[in-house]
C-alpha cells in the first residue's frame, strides 16, 4: 500500500502560508461571485464586492513573501502581477456595475478582476501539490494475498491434490 504524499518538511511553513492566503483570495472572489445578479434575488452591490476583494488582495500582497521559495519563485511572481492586474481592474468593473443595465458587460468587466487571480493562484497550487512526496518511513510494507498463501483447510483438498 502507498504512502500519503505529503509536504517535505522544509517546504511545509511556505506551504501552509501558501495555503492561507489562497483561500482568502478564494473567499474573496466568491463574495463578488455572490453579488453578481441572479434571478429575483436582491443581491449586495458589485461595488461593494469588488471593494472586498481589493481590500483582501491587498492584505494577501503585503503577505507574499511568507511563500516565496525557489522551488515556485515563477508561480510566486505570477500570483504577486495577478494581484496588482486585479486591483487595477477594479475600478472600471465597479464603474460598469454602477452605470451599465447591460448584464453581459458586467459579467465581463468582473471577469477581468477574477480570472486572472484564479487562473494565477489555481497554477501555484497545482505547482506546490506536484512537491509533494511519499514519506518512505510513513509506507506500509506490502502484503501478500494472505488466501491465495494459506494453507488448505483440514479435509479440503490443496492444489497439489493431497488432502490435509
Amino acid at each position: 500500500m502507498f504512502g500519503r504524499k505529503t509536504m517535505p518538511a522544509h517546504l511545509r511553513p511556505a506551504w501552509e502560508a501558501f495555503s492561507e492566503q489562497a483561500g482568502r483570495v478564494q473567499a474573496a472572489r466568491e463574495v463578488v461571485l455572490s453579488c453578481l445578479p441572479v434571478g429575483r434575488v436582491e443581491r449586495a452591490p458589485v461595488p461593494a464586492g469588488l471593494e472586498v476583494l481589493r481590500d483582501e488582495v491587498a492584505a494577501v500582497a503585503s503577505q507574499l513573501d511568507r511563500w516565496r521559495v525557489p522551488e515556485v519563485e515563477r508561480h510566486w511572481h505570477v500570483c504577486r502581477d495577478a494581484g496588482a492586474e486585479a486591483v487595477a481592474a477594479v475600478p472600471r468593473a465597479a464603474e460598469v456595475a454602477v452605470s451599465s443595465g447591460e448584464l453581459e458587460e458586467l459579467l465581463g468587466a468582473v471577469a477581468d478582476v477574477l480570472e486572472p487571480l484564479g487562473d494565477a493562484w489555481q497554477a501555484a497550487e497545482r505547482c506546490w501539490l506536484a512537491l509533494r512526496r511519499r514519506d518512505p518511513a510513513r509506507v506500509a510494507p506490502r502484503r501478500r494475498n494472505e488466501a491465495r498463501h494459506r494453507p488448505p483447510a483440514p479435509g479440503v483438498r490443496d492444489p497439489g491434490g493431497t488432502a490435509s
